[in-house]
């Protein structure tokens, strides 16, 4: 304290002795700097944080970790007088004995409060509320205050956090597939007579439209419906039909006659739609009309339940690749059966990992995203006495090794009991905000869940 008293005094002096200085008829005029300004400010060394966990004994207790001050640089809004970091500290930071880096355009940093204080470096300061602070210039007047925030995440980045959105979806619906086009779910339900379709907006997500008949003379498939662009994609007796609203559908105009859609990719650089013809071959199109047959699909390709995942990969985003999941044709195998290929590509490559334990389970009613830079995969556990909902298994290789992930990306344990109501049935979605969107049969029931990082807005 002493020693910066002491240099702010003797700037004072020195500039003093300066304003005039009289040799005979000279005299030397100096003008004092106006500037009083905050241009750098970061935490000083390191910042303790606290997390709940387990002892070796598997008791509740508290750990902690040191964070370096330095990853986590502030931003000075000198128009604003506000100065932030804009990546938050991880939850369970201690912010209240804060020691701080300041350069200013002067020495005179003070602590603004009722009683204005001098700033010392070795000060340590209590963030849990924004402190301000304000320089003197040289010419002695204040410069504006900084507001100075601390900013603390209050949730667990790495966490996936579920709610319950109550609403009116639908309770009669048993078999379904929804897919998520223009900021809208549609979920596609099988009924006696035609495939119906209820709608809901994900920013209301409580109001869903009436299930209702599409406009389809022949009965549609339900499961073979895709987004692909802007439109809707379906098949019916073989033939595949458009639609821009899930209600009013055309026939294409494309003579080609199908057995199954299976996947699509519409990026910024690929776009193409993949099928089976009625012969079990290969078949592409990239304008939806005109299709190009290849060989037959392989003999152990997936015949039933299939579901799909496109997206560009992290080392080119020129290049898609998509992965494959479906039903292993074995049934008493107890893995599922992983295709995948990339966008000039026109086969399917099974992923077989080395290790059997590494592979993804034979679940039913398949289910896989990419979500959070990785694949996961979900859905009904076979083989077991009573129906289960499985946990999310993640791959982190594209597909060939699978792992049950237990900790942060979890289903409620609601999940469960939802899947033996529904009788195996439901459909899911991500929606552009990365939330999973989860919509149980018979129940009315609809969930949506999404990690928090993912939901964290740069300021």
């Amino acid at each position: 304290m002493k020693l910066r008293v002491l240099n702010i005094l003797a700037c004072l002096f020195v500039t003093a002795c300066m304003i005039t200085s009289c040799l005979g008829d000279d005299t030397v005029e100096y003008e004092f700097s106006k500037d009083a300004s905050i241009t750098a400010l970061s935490i000083k060394d390191s910042i303790v944080t606290y997390y709940p966990g387990k002892t070796a004994a598997g008791k509740d207790t508290t750990l902690s970790f040191a964070v370096l001050g330095s990853d986590y640089p502030f931003i000075i809004n000198q128009n604003e007088g506000l100065i932030y970091n804009q990546d938050s500290l991880p939850v369970g930071t201690d912010i209240s004995k804060v020691v701080l880096d300041i350069t200013a355009d002067t020495y005179g940093i003070y602590i603004a409060a009722e009683t204005d204080s001098l700033w010392e470096e070795t000060d340590s300061l209590d963030f849990n509320k924004p402190i301000h602070f304000k320089v003197i210039a040289e010419n002695g007047i204040f410069g504006k205050p900084y507001k100075v925030m601390i900013n603390v995440h209050q949730q667990d980045p790495e966490q996936m956090t579920w709610q319950q959105v109550d609403g009116n979806f639908p309770t009669n619906i048993q078999k379904q597939k929804a897919v998520y086009m223009n900021g809208s779910i549609y979920v596609f339900a099988e009924q006696t007579k035609q495939v119906a379709v209820t709608m809901a907006k994900t920013s209301d997500a409580k109001t869903w439209t009436p299930l209702e008949d599409i406009n389809i003379p022949v009965k549609a498939d339900y499961s073979s419906v895709m987004v692909w662009g802007n439109q809707l994609y379906i098949l019916a007796d073989n033939e595949l039909y458009v639609s821009e609203n899930g209600l009013e559908w055309t026939k294409s105009e494309t003579t080609q006659t199908f057995s199954r859609l299976l996947a699509n990719i519409h990026s910024e650089y690929n776009q193409k739609i993949i099928g089976a013809d009625v012969d079990n071959h290969y078949i592409e199109s990239t304008d939806g009309i005109n299709w190009t047959q290849y060989e037959a699909l392989p003999n152990n390709f997936s015949t039933g339940h299939t579901a799909f995942v496109s997206y560009p990969l992290a080392t080119n985003p020129k290049i898609d690749r998509i992965v494959l999941a479906g039903d292993n044709p074995d049934k008493t195998d107890t893995t599922s059966v992983i295709w995948t290929q990339l966008n000039a590509e026109n086969c399917w490559t099974e992923l077989y990992p080395t290790n059997a334990s590494d592979a993804c389970p034979n679940f039913e009613n398949t289910s896989i995203i990419h979500y959070n830079g990785h694949l996961f995969a979900f859905g009904g556990i076979r083989q077991t006495s009573t129906s289960e909902f499985s946990p999310f298994y993640e791959s982190m290789d594209n597909g060939i090794t699978w792992q049950a992930n237990n900790e942060n990306i979890i289903f409620p344990e609601d999940f469960n009991t939802l899947f033996k109501q529904s009788k195996g049935n439901y459909s899911y979605i991500v929606d552009e905000e990365q939330f999973i969107w989860m919509m149980w049969s018979k129940t009315g029931k609809v969930w949506k869940g999404r990690i928090n990082k993912l939901g964290f807005k740069k300021q």
